[in-house]
């Protein structure tokens, strides 16, 4: 009966009748995932660019990441009902970027717990207009308001839903953002690492710090997971860290050897242009903002 009501509230509740039309993608016996475009965010994908998971916690899902909007999430939700009509029990935030948090919302009316770091009082604030906002159409970003986590956590806690054991990491150095959140199954040896992964596109280092970026990296894949799965690209196997573990190992490198050469800033972004990556969907929008990001950092050392 009370998976009755809660279907039903969030039945009745829509603010928004844009639909994403998402399609479902299942990666173990108890994890689905809906995986975004290899683009920037836009009025044509409607900020699609995400990944949002789903675990199957037996009595429940809990949600990894909501995604861009109210109707992402709700389109999302709606097509794991289809696949089996279960309530959802725990949502959980990686980070603070937008693209992963805004379909908050669409769960918290409803009573739904929301977890993330404490990164979110400290680096958002709710009164200024998101970049979806300004982004996408108004159709897809309607009834979208910008909800914060109603749990914040500040180090590794471990949750109990359903027959799921539940780990939330916090890394303890400002990575891929400034205080980024994986979660990992024990039983089934699944790891979402939100945005410290990227593949089938190239990552952001933009906000965030590409030496414990690394360090970061080399600490998940010692874990073992079996899958990793992480913000950005469709390779969930527990190599589908290597792309980018490689790209910043390769850029640190480089931009150490300009450094160390006498290179300013400008002359640096011009110098690393790393050629064998050019084929990797956003190298053009992207390689420069990470040198530049990457040697502010490093010029430091």
């Amino acid at each position: 009966m009370k998976t009755l009501l809660v279907s039903f509230f969030f039945a009745v509740t829509s603010l928004s009748a844009f639909d994403y039309a998402l399609k479902a993608e299942r990666i173990t016996s108890d994890v689905t995932c809906f995986f975004g475009a290899h683009e920037v965010m836009n009025k044509s994908n409607n900020g699609n660019i995400v990944n949002s998971c789903y675990i199957n916690a037996g009595e429940g899902y809990v949600v990894v990441d909501t995604g861009p909007s109210y109707a992402y999430a709700e389109s999302a939700y709606n097509a794991m009902q289809r696949i089996k009509p279960l309530p959802v029990k725990l949502v959980i935030n990686t980070h603070i970027h937008d693209d992963h948090w805004l379909g908050n919302g669409f769960f918290t009316q409803s009573g739904v717990s929301v977890v993330g770091s404490d990164d979110f009082l400290h680096n958002v604030n709710v009164q200024e207009a998101t970049r979806m906002q300004n982004t996408i159409s108004p159709a897809a970003y309607e009834g979208t308001v910008s909800t914060l986590p109603t749990e914040i956590i500040s180090e590794t806690t471990r949750k109990k839903v359903g027959n799921q054991d539940i780990e939330l990491k916090i890394i303890p150095r400002t990575a891929h953002s400034t205080k980024d959140l994986v979660v990992y199954l024990p039983k089934s040896g699944v790891l979402f690492a939100g945005d410290l992964v990227f593949n089938d596109r190239l990552p952001s280092v933009k906000g965030g710090n590409i030496n414990g970026w690394i360090t970061t990296l080399e600490e998940l894949e010692s874990m073992g997971a079996l899958h990793v799965i992480g913000g950005h690209g469709r390779n969930a196997e527990k190599n589908s860290s290597k792309m980018t573990h490689e790209y910043l190992t390769q850029m640190r490198s480089e931009i150490r050897i300009a450094i160390e050469s006498g290179l300013g800033i400008d002359e640096t972004i011009k110098k690393v242009q790393m050629n064998e990556y050019r084929k990797i969907k956003l190298y053009d929008s992207m390689q420069s903002g990470n040198v530049e990001a990457s040697y502010r950092v490093l010029e430091w050392e």
